[in-house]
């Protein structure tokens, strides 16, 4: 059992940056380190619509096998229409709808590319992925989205070869919160439907990073309910320990990641100004690493002294997080049917400083938040206890008694731990 060959087909794979990609890169090291034999199939880099780079994940990756196909990519032929460059305007967790262009692209998009717009990989990856099926004598297949287009490949190698076949959601489908409220045909919703129902019932196990209310869900979508599985978005231990924490002289609230407008950013813009006109003389700074809205960024730094370091790589994201005397982070608008929860909290809570989570949900979010004393969910109506948490933790800072809180069982969060539990799993499909 030790020898599986397991085909793990993926769209986000280095350089690709971002939480989506780290994922995978996890799981592949750990299975690797565990005695597996994860081979990936993936889009050739220079081809695919990556917006977010991230070449040190590389070293993370070097030994594992890996394959790259063409595809047809018309995210690339937007950005270039949109900003004059292949990749830099590509959208990310969001479907934009400002400008004439981007209203026709848009309705293109929703109408005519189903289930996403990376559609244009599923042939040439299904054609490379029959090859080594047979040349590797694979065992087992892995498909992860989004794309979710990634998943009707699994479904065609599926009907072809009946092999043990195990989707990852890392994100909902039908249900994702960037496709609510936006005009699709009845067709065209239909068949996303469809084609969602198809691979989650043909499916030999589904595993997600959030539980029960969308596993609720998924249930009512299910012949079988049984074979539908929780795995976080852990964080690599190795990597984290190597890194030496370094915090500023002044008091440090540290964000890091995608911070759009579809995130739930205004209450705490609300407390940052309460505090910046009612106590003088704060020494405090708000750092981001990663990608921000400009209108965003426009609004924080007329409050407080903000430092942008831009996207950077992922161990330099650690070290940035390590930094903090505060972390926050912003959940997505309109996920509260699916509970979904940031991939970043587990590296948040390794790190030992307190958290502010802005959600309007928090089922999900207070299972992992319980881990810390000092952490907890936050939302528009929190106004006072966040502002008195804050000038609370930070007066504590300003004589000296900030105290790190890191969980007693955070390795059980870990990446390798948790590619234990994943190993658990599929040996269970060949009971």
């Amino acid at each position: 059992m030790n020898k599986l060959n397991i085909l793990v087909i993926t769209y986000y794979w280095p350089p690709s940056g971002g939480s989506g990609v780290q994922r995978w890169v996890f799981f592949a090291k750990y299975l690797k380190k565990l005695g597996y034999n994860p081979i990936v199939l993936t889009v050739n880099p220079k081809i695919a619509s990556y917006n977010l780079i991230d070449t040190s994940l590389l070293n993370q990756v070097k030994n594992i096998e890996t394959y790259k196909t063409y595809s047809f990519e018309i995210l690339r032929l937007y950005s270039l229409f949109k900003s004059g460059n292949e990749t830099k305007g590509i959208p990310q967790s969001y479907i934009p709808v400002k400008s004439f262009f981007d209203k026709i692209t848009s309705f293109i998009r929703l109408n005519f590319l189903i289930p996403d717009a990376r559609i244009g990989w599923k042939y040439f990856a299904y054609k490379k992925a029959k090859k080594l099926i047979k040349s590797k004598k694979i065992n087992c297949v892995i498909t992860t989205g989004p794309p979710h287009s990634t998943h009707l490949i699994g479904n065609k190698i599926y009907k072809k070869f009946k092999m043990k076949w195990l989707v990852d959601l890392r994100d909902p489908w039908t249900e994702i919160f960037y496709l609510k409220n936006k005009f699709r045909f009845s067709y065209s919703k239909n068949l996303d439907i469809k084609y969602e129902l198809d691979v989650l019932n043909n499916a030999d196990a589904i595993i997600t990073t959030v539980g029960n209310r969308y596993h609720d869900i998924i249930k009512e979508k299910l012949s079988n309910s049984k074979k539908i599985y929780k795995i976080y978005n852990g964080y690599d231990k190795s990597v984290y320990d190597s890194i030496k924490e370094n915090k500023p002289d002044s008091y440090n609230i540290v964000f890091t990641g995608i911070l759009t407008k579809n995130h739930n950013y205004i209450a705490f813009y609300n407390v940052l100004r309460f505090l910046k006109d009612n106590y003088k003389n704060l020494n405090m700074i708000f750092t981001f690493a990663g990608k921000i809205d400009n209108e965003i960024k426009d609004l924080y730094s007329k409050k407080i002294h903000f430092i942008d370091k831009g996207y950077v790589v992922h161990e330099e994201a650690i070290k940035t997080i390590k930094s903090s005397h505060l972390l926050i982070n912003f959940n997505y608008l309109n996920t509260e049917e699916t509970d979904m929860v940031s991939g970043k909290l587990t590296e948040y809570l390794a790190s030992g400083s307190p958290i502010i989570n802005f959600s309007n949900i928090t089922e999900e979010s207070n299972a992992l938040m319980k881990h810390s004393l000092k952490s907890f969910n936050a939302n528009s109506n929190n106004f006072i206890e966040v502002s008195n948490f804050i000038k609370k933790e930070y007066d504590n800072w300003s004589k000296g008694n900030f105290k790190k809180d890191i969980p007693n069982n955070i390795e059980l969060l870990s990446r390798e731990e948790l590619t234990k539990k994943l190993v658990k799993l599929i040996k269970s499909l060949f009971i």
